[in-house]
């Protein structure tokens, strides 16, 4: 035999290489602080159970004082900021956690008269309002106590209430909603981290008890709200219902009142991101303010050559941007663009650098520190998605761009167009598919002609839409706005008919199936590696996208799915296709169902076929797993246990009940919704995943063993 040679591996060579790089990324190490105090938020919402308060502080400040001690040490150095600045976030996800909790309605009640104060009032584009009030007394208890805030929609008139007065409703509620299926959006969580305990309905008029007291505390809490909602309500009277809608939605946030038909198309279209107040509207609002203010001095030359006019008119920009933030609602995206701006700006007053990747690690540390369950909504993903990768890009490409910009520059009006729309293009690219891995997993669809939608639409925006919105604002005082909103109207006209056009187009969008978690954080891993490093050993990021896509591809699919109430079970078909057993009940289940199974039918195309139903309830054959039936009555429920092999009622059933799988009321109130998979080995039992398997037993759960 040949001898096999010998490989020796020279740690004093390996080590010299690890210093060489980190002291050429050595500038870029900070940012990674905000990525790791996300992992710990992200590693504390990932918990099945809750942890105990105290671990992370002890792990976070042992892990400072051991750093201190030995930070001479490069790589033990690296390692102990990495477990306490992860171990901070936890902790930070676990006290905000502690600092919300609040009663949540365990059981739905049918008619509560309640008296508090209004806290909201968001009109609906179906002519409902949807309203926030915080519970002053209730006529009767609520199990689980008293909430500390219900949202209700109402259908009478709201003109005559505003928010900060004492109003009195007749409603019924019900506890927040969990996950339509496992793995599914939790609304729990997101309800409470709102302190939302409690949606239902109004079941009677809502009716003025007192009129707020006009004092400066109370003016401190509500006057911004009132001020937002007589704002939204100029703007939708002066113009067609849906172009006041979308004025709305970018001038104070509200985007309640745009139809349903108009949101799907812009969403298809990939401009559902014009109704999110980010750094696009930011950037927009503030600059023309910035430049508008910058012009208006320089006109006297006296000032132009003597004060630091660009400074005054940052300081004038960010005041603008602070008020647009308030008006505007304050949502994620708002906060992180406002946070870099403020940056900004205030780097304009202090002759600084303004766009840096630190402005944007900056921003995210604040939402984060505020708002830590943010990290876990698209909202928080896609905006600083976004964001990183375009001030990644542009430093990577400002060589190439500079050089591109000084030859087109000067070559009149054509060439400056085509840089404008290439800028456009460009931008449109990066973010898109920076965004693109959100989209596939919280929306379950991939938009095909973005780029051509953003195209047509970007301009009218930026020359349009957003110059006449600040005008608007600024004339609203002197109730001279109805001119600006009318041309910001008719470009908002176009618009919808740009969405409406390319959404009407064959392969439009790409539906994609339900991606677990694992996929998204090997998709993030890989983007964030290659943003923010700038050597070459950036490109080996591209082993997460590569290794997430190839996991992506070998995930099972539930064969049986139950709705957490009972009232709709979908069972997959020979050809693999989820087939439902109501064309109406469950409407917004169904749609869930869907859209993660990658399905454009409607729930009426995806109902029948394998169902058989009567008066007793609905009988489904799988190929794999055997008899489903769905009684909806007693007698329906006796007849199939002795038949079934997977029995789904809204009821209890019999002790002496043989069906090998039952899923009734005890274990759909205990465990939320159930995916049933076939067996690979047909002598083995079908595998059930429940969503609360996938939630755990949080505080934002009614999960229970």
């Amino acid at each position: 035999m040949l001898p096999v040679p010998s490989v020796r591996v020279s740690w004093a060579a390996l080590w010299a290489k690890i210093v060489t790089a980190a002291g050429q990324e050595q500038d870029r190490l900070s940012l990674w602080i905000p990525v790791f105090f996300g992992l710990g938020i992200t590693v504390y919402f990932s918990l099945k159970t809750e942890p105990n308060p105290w671990i992370a502080p002890v792990i976070a400040a042992g892990a400072g004082l051991c750093a201190l001690a030995a930070r001479r040490h490069l790589l033990l150095l690296a390692g102990l900021a990495v477990i306490g600045v992860t171990a901070a976030g936890f902790a930070g996800a676990d006290w905000r956690a502690a600092r919300v909790d609040a009663p949540v309605t365990t059981k739905e009640v049918r008619a509560v008269q309640i008296v508090g104060t209004l806290l909201q009032k968001t009109r609906r584009a179906d002519g409902a309002t949807r309203v926030v009030i915080a519970p002053i007394d209730m006529s009767r208890n609520v199990p689980g106590g008293m909430p500390a805030r219900v949202r209700i929609n109402v259908r009478t008139a709201m003109d005559h209430v505003k928010p900060g007065d004492r109003i009195s409703v007749r409603a019924g509620l019900m506890p927040p909603p969990g996950p339509a299926a496992p793995g599914a959006f939790d609304f729990g969580r997101q309800a409470y981290f709102r302190q939302l305990g409690a949606v239902g309905y109004a079941v009677s008029p809502l009716v003025l008890v007192e009129a707020a007291p006009d004092t400066w505390g109370n003016c401190l809490r509500f006057c911004v709200d009132r001020l937002r909602n007589d704002l939204t309500e100029r703007i939708v009277t002066a113009l067609p219902p849906t172009q006041g809608a979308i004025a709305a939605a970018l001038m104070t946030g509200d985007r309640g009142g745009i139809p349903e038909e108009v949101l799907q198309d812009l969403r298809d279209t990939g401009l559902a991101h014009l109704l999110a107040i980010s750094g696009l509207h930011m950037a927009l609002f503030a600059g023309a303010l910035f430049w508008g203010v910058r012009g208006l001095l320089a006109l006297s030359p006296r000032l132009a050559l003597t004060a630091p006019i660009k400074k005054w008119a940052a300081g004038v920009a960010l005041a603008g941007a602070f008020g647009y933030l308030l008006v505007s609602g304050a949502s994620v995206a708002t906060q992180r663009a406002f946070v870099m701006f403020t940056l900004i700006f205030v780097a304009v007053m202090l002759d600084r650098p303004a766009i840096t990747l630190r402005n944007v690690a900056l921003a995210a540390m604040t939402v984060m520190l505020l708002t830590p369950e943010a990290v876990m909504e698209a909202s928080f993903q896609m905006s600083f998605a976004a964001a990183i990768a375009l001030v990644a890009f542009y430093e990577a490409a400002r060589p190439w761009l500079s050089r591109w910009n000084s030859v087109l520059v000067d070559r009149g009006m054509f060439a400056k167009a085509m840089l404008y729309l290439g800028g456009i293009a460009l931008t449109s690219i990066v973010a898109s598919l920076a965004t693109a891995p959100f989209a596939a997993y919280h929306f379950n669809r991939v938009v095909d002609f973005g780029l051509v939608a953003n195209l047509a639409a970007m301009p009218l925006v930026g020359v349009v839409v957003m110059p006449s919105a600040l005008l608007a604002f600024i004339a609203m005082p002197f109730g001279l706005e109805a001119i600006p909103l009318w041309v910001a109207g008719k470009g908002i006209a176009a618009i919808v008919a740009v969405a409406d056009t390319v959404a009407a187009w064959p392969g439009a969008i790409t539906a994609v199936p339900a991606l677990p978690p694992t996929v998204l954080a090997l998709l993030v891993t890989g983007g964030l590696w290659m943003a923010l490093w700038h050597s070459r050993l950036r490109w080996a990021g591209v082993l997460g996208p590569v290794v997430g896509v190839a996991v992506a591809t070998t995930m099972p699919y539930p064969d049986i799915l139950i709705d957490r109430q009972a009232e709709l079970v979908a069972v997959r078909d020979g050809q693999g296709m989820l087939v439902l057993s109501s064309p109406r009940r469950a409407g917004f289940v169904a749609d869930s169902w869907l859209r993660r199974d990658a399905d454009l039918r409607s729930q009426r195309q995806a109902s029948g076929g394998l169902f058989r139903c009567d008066a007793d309830g609905c009988v489904a054959d799988h190929a794999g797993l055997g008899l489903t039936t769905a009684p909806n009555t007693w007698r329906g429920v006796v007849e199939d246990c002795d038949e079934a092999d997977i029995l789904v009622t809204e009821t209890y059933t019999p002790v002496s009940c043989r069906a090998p799988v039952i899923v009734d009321r005890s274990a759909l109130m205990r465990r939320g919704a159930h995916a049933v998979f076939a067996p690979l080995n047909p002598s083995l039992p079908p595998r059930i995943e429940t969503a609360c398997d996938v939630t755990g037993i949080r505080p934002w759960t009614r999960c229970r063993p």
